[in-house]
């Protein structure tokens, strides 16, 4: 028998019952994210004195939440920290990672030559956080921040060059290709078996209708814009102020195009906290029914429930292996 627990840390608070957790991490976005929700007349008791939970919780408390089965599993599926409290019924309080540092720095800074490594360096000076050692080398002309947050100078980033940026598991700022994110880690998926719920989808190359189209601005704003892929298909919109080149963004927009369109699942699927699963990994498909569909799949996007109805995972696989 499966009996779920879970032991959520707020600051110096302890809770053991809650009314619904919702954690999302994502290769594709800066910030791992929770909301915790609490019955809005839950008291706690802070130094010697009582007050409502919203009343003693502040932005900024660290968060940790773990989560399992009694005896089967246990696991610490985020750490961060509050970033605001919204009173609602019931109490609702969101969290972000380690990106709430970077978040609160501010930063004016201009080089007249560097790469990204030196401006990652600067963005996170004096929070605490550290770089992961697998960046990318990208020389860079003329770089001015002016008055921004470290959020927004990783924003900034990710839209120019094209890379994912966030906080590994590792509690260190991840910047690079999508594919370089991968941990090395698999997860297997019957997909007539162990699921709660398969909402994948089987589409061949032909299938896929993507249309990729990068834009070069430059300093005085003229846009060079090319388009490869289909031109009735979904579009994909990168942009860059460092490639000007109509050919080298001919090259870039068929590399993505080439990750894009593949004969492979998309959609999600739906399991119970186990078997354990979080972006970056690697999810295998085994189907007995087709097995000409069988494959790996880079997982993307990874959101865990947990509640009074239960316990899921759903995870997002993007990218054939």
């Amino acid at each position: 028998m499966f009996v779920l627990e879970a032991e959520i840390s707020i600051g110096e608070f302890r809770f053991k019952t809650i009314h619904d957790v919702e954690i999302t991490k994502s290769v594709d976005e800066l910030a791992d994210t929770a909301v915790i929700k609490l019955p809005t007349k839950f008291i706690v008791r802070q130094s010697g004195e009582e007050k409502f939970t919203e009343e003693a919780i502040k932005p900024g408390d660290p968060v940790k939440i773990t989560l399992g089965y009694d005896g089967k599993y246990s696991g610490l599926e985020f750490e961060g920290y509050v970033k605001k409290i919204s009173p609602k019924i019931p109490l609702e309080i969101h969290c972000e990672d380690a990106i709430w540092l970077l978040r609160r720095k501010n930063i004016s800074k201009s080089w007249k030559k560097t790469d990204l490594q030196e401006v990652l360096k600067e963005v996170v000076s004096g929070t605490g956080l550290k770089l992961a050692g697998n960046l990318p080398q990208i020389e860079l002309e003329k770089w001015v921040i002016r008055n921004a947050n470290g959020t927004q100078v990783l924003q900034k980033l990710k839209e120019e060059f094209g890379l994912s940026i966030f906080i590994n598991d590792d509690n260190e700022l991840y910047c690079g290709l999508k594919a370089g994110t991968n941990i090395g880690g698999a997860v297997k998926y019957d997909l007539n078996y162990n699921l709660v719920e398969n909402n994948l989808e089987f589409k061949t190359q032909d299938e896929r209708k993507i249309k990729v189209r990068y834009i070069y601005q430059a300093p005085d704003n003229k846009k060079t814009v090319v388009e490869v892929g289909d031109p009735d298909g979904e579009l994909r919109t990168y942009h860059t102020s460092v490639v000007s080149s109509k050919a080298k963004l001919q090259e870039m927009g068929e590399a993505e195009l080439e990750k894009l369109k593949y004969d492979g699942y998309e959609g999600n699927i739906t399991s119970f906290l186990i078997p354990y699963a979080t972006r970056g990994m690697k999810a295998v498909f085994i189907n007995e029914e087709h097995q000409n569909r069988e494959g790996s799949y880079f997982i993307s996007k990874v959101v865990v429930k947990y509640g009074t109805g239960g316990a899921r995972r759903e995870v997002y696989p993007t990218m054939k292996l």
